[in-house]
């Protein structure tokens, strides 16, 4: 039962937008079409961050788990981003 708690908590953390949790960078591209870049870098440090608190026995583990979800998370975001 633990672990699914755990498993939620890790999913809405890596899952809710937040300022400066999931930080936009500003890319232009030709034809003045502009799309918003959710890093993924930054994705994966927070969710490794997540990760390694919820998973705190194995924090290693966790923030490996994490760092790869967030990561996935950011570069489904930048898959559907839309063009402003």
């Amino acid at each position: 039962m633990n672990r699914k708690i755990q498993a939620a908590v890790l999913s809405l953390t890596l899952l809710a937008p937040g300022a400066s949790a999931f930080a936009t960078t500003h890319h232009h591209y030709t034809h003045h079409r502009h799309r918003h870049h959710y890093s993924q870098t930054r994705g994966a440090l927070v969710g490794a961050a997540a990760g390694a608190v919820i998973d705190h026995h194995q924090p290693l583990k966790g923030a490996l788990i994490g760092a790869a979800a967030g990561e996935v998370v950011q570069a489904v975001r930048n898959h559907n981003a839309k063009p402003h």
